[in-house]
């Protein structure tokens, strides 16, 4: 893989190590050749990279797709709903917020358990961006055990909102938030262009109902007491270690969701290892830094020299 262009400002390790190659042979380093006249590597370096695979994602091969029919027209309805019309969008949004906002009311007893059927607004979001996914993608998501934890994590959540509610008509909140917490985990697979803008509303409002479910576990339902004494600390760690597992699972997606973070998958990951690489020094003419003189890294495994230099003339 290429290195950076030579930059005073933010040297790399590469010119760290070549600095270091200087001071053992001398300031007036110059390139060495072997007897092919290829150039010889001045310094050895052990670097850690990504050995995935590259394989094709089919934007266009989505979840409505699949069960529409490619280009149909309730597959555009969706995409319209879902990404591409503002005020669809906005509606699917403002739809969800009611409902959950709703539902975490009646949880709280605040309002009556009738307007618990409020929370059925909550269903149009999920069920749309669940269409929207790519099925290349979401494939690759459910080979990551991160999922498998948080949908383990989420059942548990699911399953202590049904129990303290004894059953009653307040699962129906649970029962219609369901949908939200099974397609949380494959935000990887939502069109790249509009996944950190659904990411900040998705998981900030998951991090928001989680902080509000233990309060009313605290403080309303008095499940978990607080532990002024020793007796209740050991049902209180047990508690909270699951609810900040999640906490943590939510607030990574958040936090990947702002800034140059945004273009990268959060759960999808490739393998990666070390190997060691050779560090040149040599002169070339078309990819000079200023200097006349590349440092450069050869390439990777998955890599071809012909990329690398392209990658390098990028920048």
């Amino acid at each position: 893989m290429a290195a950076t262009r030579p930059d005073n400002k933010c040297p790399t390790f590469v010119h760290k190590h070549l600095h270091a190659a200087r001071q053992k042979s001398g300031d007036a380093l110059t390139p060495r050749s072997d007897a092919s006249g290829a150039s010889a590597p001045l310094v050895t370096l052990r670097v850690i990279y990504s050995d995935m695979t590259p394989k094709e994602v089919r934007t266009t091969h989505t979840v409505a797709s699949l069960l529409l029919g490619e280009f149909s027209t309730l597959e555009h309805v969706f995409f319209e709903l879902g990404v591409k019309n503002q005020a669809g969008t906005s509606c699917l949004w403002g739809l969800w917020y009611i409902g959950a906002f709703t539902g975490l009311l009646v949880l709280d007893r605040v309002l009556p358990m009738s307007c618990v059927w409020v929370s059925l607004l909550m269903l149009p979001l999920p069920i749309v961006a669940t269409a929207l996914l790519s099925v290349d993608l979401a494939v690759s998501c459910l080979a990551c055990m991160d999922l498998w934890i948080i949908w383990l994590l989420q059942g548990a959540l699911l399953l202590d909102g049904v129990y303290y509610c004894r059953a009653d008509l307040r699962i129906v909140f649970w029962i219609c938030y369901l949908p939200t917490m099974i397609v949380s985990g494959l935000m990887d697979a939502y069109p790249a262009k509009y996944r950190a803008f659904f990411c900040k509303l998705f998981f900030s409002a998951s991090l928001a109902i989680l902080v509000f479910w233990n309060y009313l576990l605290v403080y309303r339902y008095s499940v978990i007491p607080v532990p002024d004494k020793l007796n209740n600390v050991g049902i209180l760690l047990h508690h909270l270690s699951d609810q900040l597992t999640l906490g943590v699972f939510y607030g990574r997606f958040l936090w990947a969701s702002f800034g140059e973070r945004a273009q990268y998958f959060v759960m999808i990951k490739g393998d990666v290892l070390t190997r060691k690489t050779d560090l040149s020094y040599e002169e070339v003419s078309d990819l000079e830094d200023g200097s006349g003189e590349e440092v450069r890294l050869n390439h990777a495994p998955n890599e071809s020299m012909h990329q690398a230099a392209e990658k390098y003339k990028a920048k």
